[in-house]
């Protein structure tokens, strides 16, 4: 409902802005402006805020449809009458119409009608196809509400595809509102703030989604099971983030600050060599580091029983399957940096290192005054977005363990090596008690504040240092 509305709202406003900028606007630069605004409403905003409505929501199994939805649901069940008998049937398609037959009784009847009278039938006519259970099926849920008019019984309904009956409503509307139960003469409880209808304190049918505030939230934060799981995504992502950037840029920080002090032949072949890793396609790298790392058969273990160390999981052991992903996102990271930091290096002043010289200092001098801060300096605002963005970086921890090995004591079936963006996917479609899209979301809101929080201290220190 809110995606509707939203994106109803969205187009109004924009077909406003459009009209005004092409036909009342003289200024060109809002034209060329508009289609990328049009871009990030339908792409940033529409699904960013329907992402903030489901989280307070109840949108989850068993919490899939509207109140609406549920309600025509409840009224279109039916039950078969105390009275009743059970007509076999059976279908025969012809061209036009449909030939129905009941003992040796037969209607005919068309998709649009809405009763039919059974009659005497002497003899089928030729030219028909006797139908099959699932072409049944489809015609009794295009004509559900089809009365059969027996010359003997009365009134009948489909029972199933292959049997007549005479059916009630389940649930009527009382005259206020409310839905009376046929079979026990009692009225439906509705439970609006679980989105719930109740008879005699048991649910009733499906339940419906609805407004549950802060629920989401609090369940993350308060919930044990819930918690336990949340929490310790939570630190392994930040464990994950930060781990990720310090080791990449303090490989590539060592191999361009080695690299820059060799001569240029030394210099070009080393760094060809360096940047093989971030040529060859990603997931190749992690599907061949995968067959490396595996227990038995891998490569790694084979070398190091040479040695005679004993074969290690590096990707069943939660502490080793850890250190696995970081290593192999190791090996696909530090050639970025190696290449950012080598073109910050060669950008600073060689007057500097000579007037550094005259005064005696050391090469370690050089870099701990100043190739280091100068080359930190430049590079806070690109680990800051590298920080952010290994929050989400999910794919390589992915392609390697799968987020494995699974943690037996969570409620969600959530791995050791799993963190945030793969926890909400599991939430919204591989949970243990059916998909909760509205917990997924509240996880992904903190997520985006999170980002959202980092992407602006990027801004302001990039603003910093570029004014300093």
């Amino acid at each position: 409902m809110w995606l509707k509305y939203a994106l109803s709202f969205s187009a109004i406003i924009l077909g406003v802005l459009a009209t005004y900028i092409y036909i009342f606007s003289k200024k060109e630069a809002y034209r060329f402006f508009y289609p990328a605004l049009v871009l990030f409403v339908f792409f940033s905003l529409v699904p960013i805020s329907y992402s903030v409505y489901v989280s307070f929501t109840n949108l989850k199994t068993g919490h899939l449809l509207t109140r609406d939805a549920v309600l025509e649901l409840l009224k279109s069940e039916t039950v078969i009458e105390s009275n009743s008998l059970i007509l076999n049937s059976k279908f025969i398609k012809y061209p036009d119409h449909y030939l129905l037959i009941v003992d040796n009784l037969g209607a005919q009847f068309r998709d649009k009608d809405s009763v039919t009278e059974l009659g005497p039938l002497a003899l089928i006519p030729p030219g028909g196809k006797e139908l099959l259970p699932y072409e049944i099926y489809e015609i009794i849920k295009k004509n559900s509400t089809l009365e059969i008019i027996h010359p003997g019984l009365g009134t009948y309904h489909f029972l199933r595809t292959d049997a007549l009956a005479k059916t009630k409503p389940r649930f009527i509307d009382n005259s206020d509102g409310t839905l009376k139960d046929t079979l026990t003469r009692e009225n439906l409880v509705e439970d609006k703030d679980n989105g719930l209808f109740k008879l005699e304190g048991e649910q009733v049918g499906p339940g419906y989604y609805t407004n549950v505030g802060f629920s989401n939230y609090k369940e993350l934060f308060l919930n044990p099971e819930v918690k336990f799981v949340f929490f310790k995504s939570f630190f392994w992502t930040f464990s994950w983030a930060f781990f990720s950037v310090a080791l990449t840029f303090i490989v590539g920080s060592f191999l361009a600050v080695t690299l820059n002090e060799m001569g240029d032949k030394s210099k070009l072949i080393y760094r060809m060599l360096f940047i093989i890793p971030y040529s060859i396609p990603f997931f190749i790298s992690v599907l061949l580091f995968k067959g490396m790392l595996n227990k038995d058969f891998g490569e790694i273990n084979h070398w190091l029983s040479f040695f005679k160390i004993s074969p290690i999981p590096w990707l069943e052991h939660k502490m080793w399957a850890k250190v696995s992903v970081l290593l192999v996102n190791l090996w696909l990271g530090f050639p970025y940096m190696l290449l950012v930091i080598t073109g910050i290096l060669q950008s600073i002043p060689k007057s500097l290192y000579e007037a550094s010289s005259l005064e005696g200092a050391s090469r370690l001098q050089n870099f701990r005054f100043l190739t280091f801060p100068i080359m930190f300096k430049a590079m806070i605002p690109l680990l800051i977005g590298s920080f952010a963005f290994n929050l989400n970086n999910f794919v390589g921890i992915y392609l390697l363990t799968g987020g494995g090995p699974v943690i037996s004591e969570a409620s969600t079936p959530l791995g050791e090596t799993d963190i945030l963006i793969s926890y909400t996917y599991r939430l919204a479609f591989e949970g243990s008690q059916g998909q909760n899209f509205a917990l997924a979301a509240a996880v992904s809101m903190l997520i985006f504040i999170l980002v959202v929080a980092l992407t602006f201290l990027n801004f302001k220190i990039s603003k910093k240092v570029s004014e300093g």
